[in-house]
């Protein structure tokens, strides 16, 4: 829509030469008559220096205002945008509530798995029952059978508390985990060490052309840290 509005801007206006007049007033009529002959003489000879002032002007404007509209289509078939918007929430709420309750199964069947494996594999004669002492087992299988009773008496139990609970027990049963897996390791960790030990217990001994540059005194020293190495590692074996 147009409208009207009102603007202040300056603007530079001459002054009225109002001095020489008042003057000219101020002196009698012989002087006053002999000052003007004089002046129109000096006006003659130069013009008089133009004097400037600048005035606040109020000047009326015209301009185009915009306003936004909001658009409202009747009549047409489906549903408002309102509408729509309000089932895409409500299905975006449904989602995630679904995806917390899947996640909240998995974490307790995670729970569950975890107690019933490592009790089997705990167990006197089970895959982990040798790494174990028996104290230490007596303790682990109290609570396990404790978890266990949470897990059935607290079935609405969340998501939160049931990670929590699997990294209680954790830190208990890993203990006995990296055990039974350090153990199956520790037959090719031997053999590697003793390997090294030969290498260089051989080169030591028979340096040869590739090491015959080193000082006899060094591949002594190299021998016999080669003994105590092996006979460290034959200790920690036994």
């Amino acid at each position: 829509e147009e409208e009207e509005y009102e603007e202040t801007i300056k603007e530079k206006r001459e002054l009225p030469a109002e001095e020489g007049a008042a003057e000219a007033e101020a002196k009698p009529e012989g002087e006053a008559a002999e000052g003007a002959e004089g002046e129109k003489k000096e006006e003659e000879k130069k013009e008089p220096e133009k004097k400037y002032e600048w005035v606040d002007v109020v000047k009326k404007k015209r301009r185009t205002k915009k306003t936004d509209l909001t658009v409202t289509v009747t009549n047409k078939p489906g549903l408002s945008e309102a509408s729509l918007q309000k089932l895409m929430d409500e299905e975006s709420a449904m989602q995630a509530e679904m995806k917390e309750i899947i996640e909240t199964d998995e974490k307790r069947n995670d729970l569950e798995s975890y107690i019933f494996n490592l009790r089997d594999r705990a167990a006197e004669g089970g895959e982990y029952g040798e790494f174990i002492s028996s104290s230490d087992r007596e303790t682990l299988m109290s609570q396990l059978t404790t978890a266990e009773d949470w897990l059935y008496d607290n079935p609405e139990s969340t998501k939160v508390q049931y990670c929590d609970k699997l990294d209680e027990l954790k830190n208990i049963g890993d203990a006995a985990v990296w055990r039974c897996k350090e153990h199956n390791m520790r037959a090719e960790w031997i053999q590697a060490v003793s390997g090294t030990v030969a290498n260089y217990r051989t080169a030591a001994q028979t340096p040869g052309d590739k090491f015959g540059h080193i000082a006899p005194e060094k591949l002594s020293q190299i021998a016999t840290a080669c003994d105590e190495l092996e006979k460290w590692l034959n200790e920690m074996t036994a």
